[in-house]
């Protein structure tokens, strides 16, 4: 007869399928390094589908507001791409004509403005008697003409470099595939983004729900500040550069303009990579030294309504970040993951800084500090 209080095969099998169990535990880390690893390997194929998933990200309010507007949620997105893919046309279409106007104006007349220069500088090298000045004017003469063949040159490569990686009937495929994959995948997650939502909210354990919520809503609020506000910001003074500078008649107004706005993402990058060219360009253009005062009203304006105005309407404090953190996030995540290190440092950093305050506030409340 057999003892009825032992352990029976049917409670061994159970205790070994018990989620709770040190070996699921073990098997579920290996899945998750493993997965990790998987999307590691496959990163330049989930290129769309990364950037159809920060789209609807960016987007899922507009839907939302759609929505309380008694929209159905699929028109609503419907509404949303066909307005989006159509402004982004449509843009494209007026913008990259006028583009290359000004840039080939710019390449027509920059032999007046090397000219302008060497002749500033000529005074300065007769100057120096110890070195051979028909040496340095023959140096300065090649690099100037160098010099003047840059913008053509440059946009000619680029237009051959396009033309190269479509010429093959593979890659050709290839970007029609993800041209289709980026709305298509952005429909879907955009339609079901709360559904996935609340799905991974299951997931889950329920003793640890409210505050995985409370904390993720936090994140959600930081990187909403930023990536929606701070856009919204950078778009506003890029539109505002552009009309000043285009008013200044400053050449590649349409190009400094975009240039200063989002640069400015990154505290007083945009004054440097705005500012110093469209004064240089500007002078070189209108030989007026009243001209670059309206290129510097026109900065110093538009960055009083960034700091006043735009600002603290659009993002308030909602990122929370010091300037010389924000800066330190670009520089490091440049380092670690170049362009796109750049791009995606400070919402990182913005990550990171409320697990950073929620891990403080935990253990003030713990007993080790009491």
């Amino acid at each position: 007869m057999s003892d009825s209080t032992g352990p029976t095969q049917d409670d061994a099998t159970e205790n070994l399928l018990m989620p709770n169990d040190s070996r699921f535990r073990y098997f579920l880390l290996i899945a998750v390094v493993l997965s990790l690893a998987g999307l590691y390997l496959a990163r330049n194929v989930l290129v769309p589908f990364a950037i159809a998933f920060a789209l609807a990200y960016l987007l899922d309010p507009l839907a939302d507001k759609l929505e309380s507007w008694k929209f159905p949620r699929s028109l609503a997105v419907t509404t949303i791409l066909v307005s989006f893919f159509l402004f982004v046309v449509a843009s494209a279409i007026i913008l990259i004509p006028l583009f290359r106007i000004q840039l080939e104006h710019l390449a027509h007349n920059l032999p007046d403005y090397t000219g302008q220069i060497e002749a500033w500088l000529q005074p300065y090298i007769e100057q120096i008697a110890l070195i051979d000045s028909v040496k340095i004017k023959a140096h300065l003469k090649e690099a100037f003409q160098k010099l003047g063949t840059v913008p053509l040159d440059a946009f000619g490569s680029a237009s051959k470099m396009l033309w190269d990686s479509l010429s093959g009937l593979i890659n050709m495929v290839l970007l029609l595939i993800n041209l289709l994959i980026i709305p298509v995948a952005m429909f879907y997650l955009l339609r079901d983004f709360d559904g996935i939502n609340a799905k991974l909210k299951d997931l889950i354990p329920p003793r640890y729900r409210d505050k995985a919520v409370e904390t993720v809503q936090e994140i959600d609020e930081v990187l909403s500040g930023f990536v929606r506000g701070q856009l919204m910001v950078a778009t506003l003074m890029s539109i505002l550069y552009t009309l000043g500078l285009f008013l200044c008649e400053t050449p590649m107004s349409l190009f400094l303009g975009p240039l200063a706005g989002y640069a400015n993402l990154v505290p007083y990058l945009g004054l440097i990579c705005g500012l110093v060219p469209a004064l240089v360009l500007t002078f070189l253009q209108h030989q007026d030294w009243l001209s670059l005062v309206g290129v510097v009203g026109v900065f110093g304006v538009v960055q009083a309504l960034e700091g006043m105005v735009i600002t603290p309407r659009v993002v308030g404090d909602k990122i929370g970040l010091h300037p010389v953190a924000i800066m330190l996030a670009v520089l490091v995540g440049g380092e670690l993951f170049g362009f796109v290190g750049v791009l995606l440092g400070v919402p990182a950093a913005a990550v990171l800084n409320v697990l950073r305050r929620r891990t403080v506030q935990r253990y003030k409340e713990s007993s080790l500090f009491n």
